[in-house]
Order: structure tokens, then C-alpha cells, then sequence
């Protein structure tokens, strides 16, 4: 609790459930036991964090969509207008292959949005993994849970 700057668990935060947390894996696992046994609602304030920290990310990825699909849409208009440019048929071969090159530049544009779209997702899918690993990994070491993964080198993997 001195650590914490608090002087009873009934003052215990979020942000000091996670300070908490971060320690556990540092203290003797029987003093860790007890601060958690002090703090019944450890585990359940740890599920909150996590559930906090999934609406954050749900909305992080309505926004990135929201946003992809108002893109593709101003590049889909622009190829549209293109195309009624290039139906015209006063148009010289030069002035078409340009209207052409143009639609290719928004199709290149809208493949690399696309690209950068998977990237933002995969980071999300990491940094939520990490941090649900993080919690399962703090908790499992307060309560005495072995969480050191060994693999003998003798041993063939099939």
C-alpha cells in the first residue's frame, strides 16, 4: 500500500490497479497472494481495465473503417467523373491515356489505403494481445501459476 500511495484498499483506482499489477510480478508470491486476498476485486477490476481497453480498440477500428469507406468513396467519385471524361469522344489519344493513367493513380492510391487498413488492424490484433497476455501473465505469477515457458533443445519437434 506505501507503494501504492494509499492507505487502505478502499482507495484502490484503476490507474492504481494497474500500478498494482505491473509490481506483482516482483514480490515474493506469498505477499502478492495477500495484497490480492486485501483487494477481492482485483481480478474483476483487471477484467474492467481489459473491457475498457476493448471498447477503446472497437472504436479505434469503427473510426479506421468509417474513414476507409469515405475514402474509397472520394476515390470512387474521381473515377467515376474520370470515366465520363474518357467517354467523351472528342478526346485525342493523348488526352485519353492521361484521363487513363489518372484512374490508375486512384486505383494505386485506394490498394495502398487498403494496405495501410491491414496494417492498423494487425497492430490493434498485437497490442490487445499483448496486453491481455500481460494481465493473464501478472495474474497467473500473484497466484503461484508457472508462467516460464522452457523447451529442451534435446527434444524434436515433430
Amino acid at each position: 500500500m506505501k507503494k501504492l500511495g494509499i492507505d487502505d484498499f478502499r482507495h484502490l483506482t484503476k490507474d492504481k490497479v494497474i500500478t498494482m499489477a505491473s509490481m506483482l510480478d516482483r514480490m515474493n508470491p506469498e505477499v502478492a497472494k495477500k495484497a490480492i486476498e486485501q483487494f477481492p476485486e482485483f481480478a474483476h477490476t483487471m477484467k474492467d481495465i481489459l473491457n475498457d481497453y476493448k471498447q477503446t480498440l472497437d472504436k479505434a477500428l469503427d473510426e479506421n473503417g468509417d474513414s476507409v469507406k469515405s475514402y474509397y468513396s472520394s476515390c470512387d467519385a474521381i473515377i467515376t467523373s474520370l470515366q465520363k471524361e474518357l467517354d467523351k469522344e472528342n478526346l485525342s489519344f493523348d488526352e485519353k491515356r492521361y484521363i487513363i493513367d489518372q484512374m490508375i493513380e486512384v486505383n494505386k492510391m485506394k490498394g495502398e489505403k487498403d494496405s495501410e487498413n491491414k496494417r492498423f488492424i494487425a497492430t490493434l490484433a498485437v497490442i490487445g494481445a499483448a496486453a491481455i497476455g500481460t494481465v493473464a501473465g501478472v495474474l497467473a505469477s500473484a497466484i503461484g501459476g508457472n508462467t516460464k515457458i522452457e523447451m529442451n533443445d534435446d527434444e524434436e519437434l515433430e
